[in-house]
């Protein structure tokens, strides 16, 4: 492998060295800004949890109060049935206390249902607390560890733009500037290496002249894609 072909395939590792360092400092926030959201879905659902348990107590309550009104229309019911003047009187208060006595059943069963649903839903809101104080935790975890990491990568970055800087010899002058806009655009992918004299980014075949170019070990751009090329070995 000539000086040239491996400063080349030196420059592109450099570059895509610096990509992946680039990429870990980036994530650091998206994971937190993930973590966040995950957290804002906990504190959402628990108010809106708290809000179903308010109405599910109010319409348990309701019921509770319609029972305690009945039971006492039937406590009245009974001192008119003892206090009735004819057998029609009576027979007409005891179907009703009969009946109340049915609705009644049903209601306070209505009622200890809805005493049942509270109660899994005070357990399901306990459930949703315990989530969010891990979800909270893990975002206190992942601040921590982007703060201990980041001065780290920080200085790789810087390392590796200065060893991009000295490696950069290597482009000839002719391409230089066309390099320099293709780091710009395309970061890391700004070189391609060549296999079977093919791009390997693009897939297409170099021409006769590049061919002899990149015998040479001489740099040469991709007429498809436009990036920077080289081959690992020289045939």
């Amino acid at each position: 492998m000539s000086s040239a072909t491996g400063g080349l395939k030196e420059l592109h590792d450099l570059h895509l060295q610096y990509a992946d360092v680039e990429s870990q400092l980036d994530s650091g926030p998206r994971q937190i800004r993930v973590r966040e959201k995950i957290v804002a879905k906990k504190l959402a659902a628990i108010d809106a949890q708290k809000e179903n348990l308010k109405e599910l107590q109010k319409a348990a309550d309701h019921k509770n109060l319609q029972f305690k009104s009945n039971e006492q229309h039937l406590v009245d019911l009974r001192a008119k049935l003892n206090q009735a003047s004819s057998n029609k009187e009576f027979d007409i208060i005891k179907g009703q206390i009969e009946a109340d006595t049915t609705a009644n059943a049903s209601l306070e069963d209505d009622y200890l249902e809805a005493l049942e649903t509270i109660d899994a839903g005070r357990q399901q809101l306990a459930e949703l607390e315990s989530e969010l104080k891990s979800a909270q935790a893990a975002v206190e975890t992942a601040r921590q560890e982007v703060a201990t990491e980041k001065p780290k990568l920080e200085a790789r970055m810087a390392e590796l733009k200065t060893e991009i800087a000295g490696a950069e010899s290597c482009i000839p002058n002719e391409i230089r500037e066309d390099y320099r806009r293709l780091v710009a655009a395309k970061g890391s992918e700004c070189l391609a290496r060549v296999e079977n004299y093919a791009c390997t980014e693009c897939f297409v075949e170099v021409s006769p002249q590049q061919k002899v170019l990149l015998r040479s070990a001489k740099a040469t751009k991709c007429k498809s894609c436009g990036r920077v090329l080289y081959m690992e070995a020289v045939e």
